[in-house]
């Protein structure tokens, strides 16, 4: 018997008909149908290759009760419309067959009506851009292959909110506490009249974050929120804050985009393209901390631009004139207010004191200040009264700062050393801390629990978190302590950083940076650049921490320039103009590469003016400006060969043989490539010379020479997998199983190309490439590739 004779007839739930220019679309709508448990016949999954399609395909037909007749925007191919009269026919003879013509994005309202009696049929408008709109158009679609009616829609159901988006517990504020209801008033009221975004500002500690949690109350019902704190590293490098929407996407829609997604993206591109995501969804966006600058108007910029989006923000202070958001300010507390909120704390904390006595007791000043009234009752735990606010105390003392200081100055030694490391450490995760080989001074703990019990510090994130009163109190109380315990952590930070293993790499690019912008913010320049030696950056930047790199290479700069090195501030600019310009930021790339040359001005070092030609070259090359690329390229040659620099010809010639690559010039290419081998000999880095090799036996193939490619390129494999170089080796072995498809050897090109699948490419294209190659070499096998089954294909 046949084989044909012995495979059993498939039997499908619906045939799917389309044009095969819009595959794209219909695959994924046929892995929709694949989900809800239906077997769908979709050509592209289901001919087997090397038999004639033509019979397959009308028998798929006939052995199936329902067609779905995908009408895009392409029209109807030729094959499609001969699908569609046979499966019409087989209605019009009385047999089983529902025909469901689906509009398909982009589609005119009258192309499936082009079709002779296709426009007596239901269609489902899958057109439908919202969600919501969308999902009713799919369920559509199921009741058509069914053969039920769709019913009435579903209640819609307001997404709920995920755990993270607790806003209260995000920013460390209780909930059921007193509203300071003249400020919640004049917020609303401002955002009634279109103040969107809406911004408080006002003193550190006066309350702004517990108005905005009081605000936002009254907007949350139908909305869901994104509370996120903007200061610390998120305002020193926004890509924190552009992971931590990603995040927040996953969570609460599952829209997250991949990591790879936003590489080619400026920060605040990255972040529209995030929110695009969910553009047609209610969200509340809460921002705490802005500190009034670039980075605040251009977050407030890019949340506004969303018009179902309402934004509700804190600042340090007011935003500016030329700001375009509502500003209520936050004033200190009315005598009536702190009384209420006196009361509010005697009640709640269950103090044996009189509201109206200590109201009395108290200067306006202290009475005006939430933090420090609030601190001010919290220590009457531990000390009467009378003795906190004797007759004759000036009122200067217990000025709000003071009144803190006061407090600091009554803890006992080691409490005040816990207290100078919490500030050190604020809202540095201590997990990480530790992870990173960091310990903790002895009774750190303990000592931690009566801080917080005193409101001197709170846990926020897994840390700390310290009030900036707080630490002004303990700088006036021990100037010393701050300096101490700052010495210590970066003591510690800095022999971890020598010893620290891969395992311990994460951990240390999350605790470092919080640390390294207080030594920025202390002026201590030589301790951070003792910390952070290039070794560290060169393994952050390998291991794929590019924010933190970015960041700390900064701080870096910051204490080149203050130290007057302006050679180490040239190398920082470059390296970090490379990173932005790789990270798709070319904008501040190319600003740092002009304040590079601002420098080398007054330096005349051919090596400095030969690496920032290589760096407008890459730039240039980035921006697809291949004029550019090239001139920038010749200056750099000129100047790499009068200084002798092996590792920058090959690195430059490689360059102009990708421009070359790229344009399809592949004689011109392996010229290039050829010329940076012989450039760079041995003394090159080997991943760059390998990387070269691995571009010139790729010209080598498209130039006919199978042969040299092969040997090349499985010599390459060798040395990769010895050395290890495993960054390039998927994109040498995609290119080695090309050439063993093209010289006839299936089983070989799909071995190593299963190898590259494996070995997992950092490069999104390589990756692609790859998945693409194993479906092929799976699918259809090697050799000349065959149509994919259809006449219009």
């Amino acid at each position: 018997m046949r084989n044909e004779d012995l495979r059993p007839t498939p039997t499908y739930d619906a045939f799917i008909s389309y044009n095969s220019a819009d595959l794209d679309v219909v695959q994924a709508l046929a892995e929709r149908l694949h989900e809800r448990g239906f077997q769908v016949f979709l050509d592209h999954w289901r001919l087997v290759p090397g038999e004639t399609w033509q019979e397959a395909l009308i028998e798929a037909l006939d052995s199936t009760p329902c067609c779905l007749v995908m009408c895009g925007p392409h029209g109807f191919g030729p094959w499609q419309s001969e699908e569609v009269h046979a499966a019409v026919e087989r209605r019009v003879r009385g047999e089983t067959m529902r025909v469901v013509p689906v509009l398909l994005p982009g589609s005119a309202d009258s192309a499936w009506r082009s079709v002779p009696f296709l426009g007596r049929f239901a269609a489902c408008d899958y057109r439908q851009r919202s969600d919501q709109n969308r999902a009713r158009a799919f369920e559509g679609i199921v009741a058509g292959i069914r053969g039920e009616a769709p019913g009435p829609p579903a209640p819609a159901v307001v997404p709920k909110e995920p755990a993270q988006a607790l806003f209260r517990s995000r920013f460390n504020v209780m909930a059921g506490t007193w509203r300071r209801t003249s400020v919640v008033e004049a917020a609303r009221e401002a955002v009634a009249s279109g103040g969107s975004p809406l911004v408080l500002y006002g003193l550190p500690g006066i309350g702004k974050t517990s108005a905005l949690c009081d605000v936002a109350d009254g907007y949350r019902s139908d909305r869901t929120v994104l509370a996120l704190p903007v200061g610390g590293t998120a305002a020193a490098e926004p890509r924190y804050l552009v992971d931590e929407v990603n995040t927040w996407l996953a969570t609460a829609f599952g829209k997250g985009l991949a990591a790879e997604d936003l590489l080619g993206h400026q920060w605040p591109d990255g972040l529209g393209l995030l929110l695009r995501q969910v553009a047609d969804e209610r969200l509340l966006v809460l921002l705490d901390d802005l500190d009034p600058g670039p980075f605040a108007d251009t977050v407030l910029r890019v949340f506004a631009a969303f018009p179902e989006t309402l934004v509700l923000a804190t600042a340090r202070g007011h935003l500016g004139l030329g700001q375009e958001a509502g500003q209520v300010a936050v004033p200190p507390m009315s005598r009536g207010e702190s009384v209420e909120f006196i009361a509010h704390l005697v009640k709640s904390m269950n103090l044996p004191v009189d509201p109206e006595d200590i109201a009395d007791r108290l200067p306006d000043d202290v009475l005006s200040h939430p933090l420090a009234l609030r601190t001010f009752l919290t220590h009457t735990r531990f000390v009467p009264t009378p003795l906190l606010v004797g007759p004759g105390l000036p009122a200067d003392v217990l000025s709000a700062r003071t009144l803190v200081a006061t407090v600091v100055d009554q803890l006992p030694t080691a409490h005040r050393a816990a207290l100078a490391h919490a500030v050190v450490l604020d809202q540095v995760p201590l997990a990480d801390l530790l992870g990173a080989g960091v310990a903790l001074p002895p009774g750190f703990t303990p000592a931690l629990q009566d801080l917080a019990g005193r409101c001197l510090v709170s846990h926020a994130g897994g840390g700390i978190e310290v009030p900036r009163l707080v630490a002004e109190a303990l700088d006036i109380v021990d100037p010393s302590a701050r300096r101490a315990a700052l010495s210590d952590v970066t003591a510690q930070l800095r022999q971890a950083v020598g010893e620290a293993d891969d395992t311990a790499l994460a951990s240390m690019a999350r605790a470092l940076p919080p640390v390294a912008l207080m030594l920025v913010s202390a002026g201590h320049w030589r301790e951070l650049r003792e910390t952070v030696p290039p070794g560290f950056l060169d393994r952050l930047n390998a291991g794929g921490f590019w924010k933190e790199y970015v960041l700390l290479a900064r701080a870096l700069i910051s204490a080149a320039d203050h130290l007057r090195e302006d050679t180490a501030g040239v190398h920082l600019r470059i390296r970090v103009s490379r990173k932005m310009g790789q990270l798709g930021d070319t904008r501040t790339a190319w600003d740092l590469v002009r304040e590079a040359e601002a420098v080398t001005s007054t330096l005349d070092s051919r090596s400095l003016n030969g690496d920032l030609a290589g760096l407008r070259a890459f730039l240039a090359y980035l921006q697809g400006d291949d004029k550019s690329t090239l001139r920038e390229l010749k200056s750099c040659v000129e100047l790499r060969t009068q200084d002798g620099d092996a590792g920058g010809l090959l690195i430059a010639h490689k360059l102009e043989g990708n421009v070359h690559l790229r344009r399809g010039k592949y004689k011109n290419a392996a010229a290039a490539y050829g010329a940076a081998l012989a450039a760079g000999g041995g003394e090159a880095d080997p991943r760059h010379r390998m990387d070269a090799e691995t571009s010139l036996a790729i010209c080598e193939f498209r130039q006919g020479n199978r042969e040299a490619s092969a040997l090349r390129l499985e010599r390459l494999v060798r040395e990769m997998r010895a050395l290890p170089v495993h960054s390039d080796l998927p994109r040498a072995l995609h290119a080695l199983a090309l050439v063993y498809e093209s010289q006839g050897f299936a089983a070989r090109a799909l071995e190593v190309a299963r190898q590259a699948a494996l070995a997992q490419a950092n490069d999104p294209a390589v990756r692609a490439a790859v998945d693409r190659l194993v479906w092929r070499l799976v699918n259809l096998g090697a050799g000349p590739r065959p149509q994919a089954g259809r006449a219009d294909s």
